[in-house]
């Protein structure tokens, strides 16, 4: 798939008129709670690294954060009428599944290199409810270790609920949770094993805040 180029004011306006409207939606349907944006830089390259369970991750990402995202997608993503129009408009970057997609590759480390902020989530598709033992994918780990910049790990908490991958529609209750991390930097040189080990430390502290925050939902 062919990505379509816009000048960064256009999707500066895209962002902040198109995103700010689905905020409000989600925090007033949804009761969006945004905890640890802190812990996201300001400035410079970044690399937010959430888990994917629901069709509403890259939506509850996109509004948490004050800086637009340009985000890693399967190519069937860029094809739905309104999510991949907006993904485009955004800068979406296509994957090709199944193979190395060097088009992608270089197109999240020319995101990178410009000081913008790349969404990648280590499981690499949305896992259904019974899939959550996916071996995280090596993409994170490539990254980090080839452009040196800081990644966030990211738990979203209740989207799965509200719209997992076997429901065509989302539910018009729940509520939504995004919790950012303390960044974690690649130390060492490139190494294909240490890049997946890094992916899957990540994905690591992930499963231990959604642990954590299953068990608080449950006492409550």
């Amino acid at each position: 798939m062919k990505r379509r180029k816009y000048s960064t004011k256009f999707q500066f306006f895209v962002y902040k008129s198109i995103a700010g409207v689905i905020k409000v939606l989600l925090k007033r349907i949804y009761k969006l709670e945004i905890n640890g944006l802190e812990n996201v830089p300001l400035e410079g390259p970044v690399i937010i690294a959430p888990n994917h369970r629901s069709s509403l991750d890259v939506l509850a990402i996109a509004v948490s954060l004050p800086r637009p995202i340009k985000a890693l997608g399967k190519v069937e993503r860029f094809k739905y009428p309104l999510l991949g129009r907006f993904a485009q408009y955004l800068g979406g970057i296509p994957v090709e599944r199944g193979h190395a997609d060097l088009s992608a590759v270089k197109g999240g480390i020319e995101v990178l290199k410009r000081g913008e902020i790349l969404l990648i989530f280590p499981e690499g598709t949305r896992l259904r409810l019974e899939k959550k033992d996916i071996k995280p994918k090596r993409g994170i780990g490539y990254f980090a270790a080839k452009m040196r910049v800081p990644v966030v790990p990211t738990a979203i908490i209740g989207a799965d609920c509200i719209w997992p991958p076997e429901k065509k529609l989302p539910a018009l209750k729940g509520r939504i949770k995004v919790i950012f991390l303390q960044p974690v930097y690649y130390e060492g040189e490139p190494d294909r094993i240490k890049e997946e080990e890094f992916t899957n430390k990540i994905m690591s502290q992930i499963e231990e805040v959604l642990r954590r925050e299953s068990l608080n939902h449950e006492a409550n």
